[in-house]
Formats: structure tokens, sequence, C-alpha cells
């Protein structure tokens, strides 16, 4: 019986990690033109965020991040949310994966995926914006949002704002001098000082020219007295119209234990006619998770590992802003490593080693333009790394899954198989176990999902106890993307026609599970080394036009595995 080779099933790399191959195309986005946000690039940012009326909130963020892509509809629906906001802050997204934003998203100092920043209105070029740290749920974006205002309101703002400050405690008759000036009805909002609620309402109805809403705070017992507004669980907050004769009449009382989203729902509703926002399903992943299709993919591709290195090299060391320090040296040894054990053709080895050879004279600081200046310059028509192709053995159902990532994984795979093979010819540079070291310290400083960074970082904590040696080294790495696949198995990112397995599975090599039952494996890890061994051989890599067939690899993987018995 014959079965394709499956290389190592996952698409993701530690947490979320799935993905897109890199596109410089809009089909590779996240977001579509039914999100209320605006989509930016390096030929529209500046013309749309630079000295607007209005602040803005942007996510930059990477099309094949599985942190980005789970993130997604939570900032879809945040963007539903405060999309009647626009007048004071607007939503924004960059896709620091297209190639032409690369120097975009290094000059806003977008170093991890997803980075949220803050602009301020009127914002000018040398505005790097402000990150937004903390939660990224869809209630703590809302409150930071309004704390951000808040604190950056002595700066002035401009007129056709509303105004979210309260009334003054120490004056009793601004209001009603206000409200003599406007000569039209005003709402005003009683809310206690720590709610954020009546801050958000003010913001919901910006858009409506026709509403006046100030806020009143329960400790401003002066203007709570004359408008005899009595303060309990069940009459906090409230909303009131106050007309020019100064009438006042209670439109909404709601008790404290009521959450802010329904009271906004209901005010919105009530004043304006229509739904503030309507929350809709983006992506409906509970359809067709067909396990049955495609649960396979075919051999270790050379395209797939030149695209990983391309990727890796333009679209996130160039990136970065600075390079220096701990950064400076793991990017070298990374290099090193490339040279000495990535199996590449000729041209690529050359390129391999001539940028090796311009880092390591660098000897204080690179920064990120300058490395991607001299990717070009190093590069001529005998000594080059292509530029990104189709995936093969990567290539997902759809754009948004697999590629770059599981190029990713095959490319670390391949190299710490590479080590262990060649490590005794290698006359400098780093050698065995050391080579594992170096990837987890590229996935700290350079890899840009953050939290599969983290992820990542977290599994390796004790890396260099449990590793002794170079063998020690290629199973720890097959260890952690099998835990990988274990936690990421029916997540969103997945890809359903690639669901996750532990590899490798009974069908390519039966004899690498002493035991299997009730979803528990021992594995017999001499055999599982041997298998390792051979798929990511340099001899096993496929260029795209000399498939080997999945039947004549199992047959010699097993015939591998029973000599090594």
């Amino acid at each position: 019986m014959k079965f394709k080779f499956w290389i190592f099933n996952t698409s993701h790399f530690i947490l979320l990690f799935s993905i897109s191959h890199a596109s410089n195309s809009r089909s590779s986005s996240l977001y579509s033109e039914d999100d209320p946000l605006w989509e930016l690039d390096s030929s529209n940012f500046n013309g749309v965020i630079f000295g607007k009326n209005n602040a803005w909130i942007v996510e930059f963020y990477n099309n094949w991040c599985g942190h980005c892509i789970r993130y997604a509809p939570t900032w879809k629906q945040f963007a539903r949310e405060i999309r009647t906001w626009k007048k004071v802050i607007d939503v924004a997204v960059v896709n620091c994966n297209d190639a032409q934003n690369i120097n975009l998203c290094r000059y806003y100092e977008v170093d991890s995926f997803p980075t949220i920043k803050l602009f301020w209105h009127h914002t000018a070029a040398n505005d790097t914006g402000e990150i937004l740290e903390g939660k990224r749920d869809i209630l703590s974006l809302e409150n930071r949002i309004v704390d951000y205002l808040e604190t950056n309101w002595h700066r002035g703002v401009p007129k056709e704002w509303p105004n979210i400050q309260p009334f003054d405690k120490l004056n009793e008759a601004e209001i009603f001098d206000e409200l003599h000036e406007a000569r039209q009805s005003m709402m005003v909002f009683a809310e206690h000082p720590y709610n954020y609620v009546g801050r958000k309402v003010i913001l919901d109805l910006s858009s409506q020219a026709n509403f006046v809403v100030r806020r009143i705070l329960t400790d401003n017992q002066l203007i709570m007295k004359s408008l005899k507004i009595e303060v309990s669980n069940e009459t906090i907050p409230l909303l009131m119209r106050l007309n020019p004769n100064y009438h006042h009449v209670t439109l909404f009382k709601f008790s404290q234990d009521i959450n802010d989203t329904y009271i906004r729902d209901q005010i919105y509703h009530h004043l304006v006619g229509v739904e503030r926002t309507k929350t809709k399903t983006d992506d409906d992943h509970s359809e067709g998770k067909s396990k049955d299709s495609m649960t396979t993919s075919e051999a270790v591709y050379r395209i797939d590992l030149e695209n990983a290195v391309y990727n890796s090299l333009n679209k996130e060391i160039a990136v970065t802003k600075m390079i220096e320090g701990e950064k400076l040296v793991a990017l070298k040894s990374y290099l090193a490593v490339l040279k000495n054990y990535f199996p590449g053709n000729k041209p690529v080895m050359g390129y391999l080693s001539n940028l090796h050879n311009w880092a390591a004279n660098e000897t204080t600081t690179i920064s990120g333009e300058r490395f991607a200046q001299a990717l070009k310059e190093i590069q001529n028509e005998d000594e080059y790394i292509p530029s990104m192709r189709n995936w093969v053995g990567c290539k997902g159902s759809e754009p948004k899954f697999r590629g770059y990532p599981c190029s990713l994984w095959t490319l670390f795979h391949t190299l710490t198989v590479q080590a262990d093979k060649k490590s005794d010819q290698i006359q400098e540079g780093p050698k065995g176990k050391d080579v594992l070291f170096i990837i987890r310290d590229y996935i700290k400083y350079f890899f840009t999902c953050e939290e599969c960074s983290k992820n990542f970082q977290n599994m390796a904590e004790n890396i260099e106890a449990e590793v002794k040696n170079s063998q020690d080294a290629v199973l720890w790495l097959w260890e952690a993307h099998n835990k990988a696949n274990h936690r990421l198995s029916g997540d969103v990112t997945e890809d359903p026609k690639h669901p996750k397995i532990q590899f490798p599975s009974k069908q390519i090599c039966s004899k690498c599970r002493i035991r299997d039952k009730h979803e528990e494996i021992v594995w017999d890890k001499a055999v599982v080394l041997q298998f390792l061994k051979k798929i990511y051989d340099e001899q096993n890599i496929l260029s795209i036009d000399h498939r080997k067939t999945a039947g004549s690899f199992v047959d010699q993987s097993e015939q591998g595995n029973n000599s090594a018995m």
C-alpha cells in the first residue's frame, strides 16, 4: 500500500502559528472591504494618518502569524463597536508581510505581531505613536482609548470633538451657562467617577450632530443636588435631557450591575433609531472540517526551504529597527548556521556565505534598513537567494494556511539534522546541539509572532539542561513540534485539509510507535531519530520537478527502520 509522505503536518509554530504564504497582494489580507476599518500601506499611510482631525488606533500585523489570525475577528468586532467614534478616533490595519510595507513597519518600530499603536490627532511624520500595552479584548481596548483621550486632552482637541470631560465640581453655573449658549436641549449622563460608560456614550453619539451629551459625576454634589439626582445602585448611571428652560426629563435609569454594552445599545437605539452595531460572526470555522481529504503533504522541497530563508531574512530580520548587543550575536550565529548547514545549491550557498562574512565584520550595530540594503548589495547573477515562489509541500488549502510557518519548522528540522550529520566536517562556527540553541535565539529576537515567540521560549526554558548532544537536539525539536500540533489540533488556525496529528503517523512509520491507545502514544525514539535523519537528509530534498512517489519513500524509510533495529 502506498502513502504520501507527510512533512511534519503542522502549519503552525508554537501558539497560533498558521499560515499564509508571503504574498505582496491584498488577497492575503486578514481583513476585507466589509470591515469598518482602513487597510493602509506605504503608499497611503502618511496621507491617511497625518494631519487629520481624528486620532488613530492602528494594528500592525503579519498575515501568516497565527496569533494575528486568531485576533483578527476580535479586531474586526472592535472596529464595529467603535465605528461611531470616527470623528474622534478611527481604526486602521497595516500588513507588515507585504513587501512594500517593510520599511514602514521598521520606521514605526514594529518588531512583533500584532502591535497596536495609538496616534494623536494631527500627528506628524516624526511621531511613531504610542504602543497600546496590556489586555487586547474589546472592553479593554475601549477603556484604553478613553484613558488615552483623557491623558492627552490637555494638548488640545479639535472643536468638532465632543467634550468627554465632566462638569466642574466648583462651578454650579457651568452646566446652565452651556445650556443657555447651546439654545437647544442637552443630555447629561450621571455616573460614578470610576465608570467608563458615560464617555463611551458620548463617543457613540459623536457622529450625531443634533445631540449634545455631557457628564456629571456623582461626587459633584452641587449639580447633583440642583438636578435632584439621587445616588443609589438602582438609579446610577442615569441619562436625562435638560431643556433650555431648565426643565429636565429622565430618559434612562440603569442599575450599577448592568454591563456597559447593554447601556450603550439601549441609549443609541432609543435616540438614533438604529442598532449601534451589528454583531456578526466573521468566519464560520465549524463548517467542513474534513479530516479525510488531505491528511498528508509530500516530501521536503527545496523551494519551501529557500522561501523560509528568504522570508526570514527579508521580512523578519530586515524589519528590525536596530540589531545590537545580544540580538547582533544571535544574528551572526544564525547566519553562521545557514552558511554551514543549509542544504542549498551553489548560488544560494555563495550568497549565504557572503552575507555571513558581511555581518561578521559589523562590530556594534546594524540597522534593519542597512541589513535590507546588504541583502540586495551582495546578490549577483552567480550568488543569490531566489525571491518568493509558490509553496509546494507547505502549500495550504487557502492562502492563510501553512506557508511560512510550515516552512520555518521544516527549515529548523533540516538544520538540526544537518548539524548532527556534518558538524565534524565544519572547521569554524556552531556545531551539534548549539544549532538548536541558536534556533531558540532566532525565535527570541527575530520571530515576529510575539505570542508564538514567548511560547517557544517557555518550552525552551530548560533546553540547555535537556539537550546534551546533537541527536538530543533533533529529538527535542521533534517533540516540541508535536506538542504544538497537539495544542493546535482543532484550532481556527488549523488547515482543515491538513489536520494536525502526532508525527510520524502509523502509516509512514509503523515502527515509530511502541503503543498507541486512548490517545496515549509511546514512541520508540531510536526509530524516530533514524526516521527524522532520513526524511530531512539533504539527499531526500526534492526539486519541484523531481518528485518521489510517496510510496517509494515510505518503503525506503521502513527498510531503514528495520535495519536500525
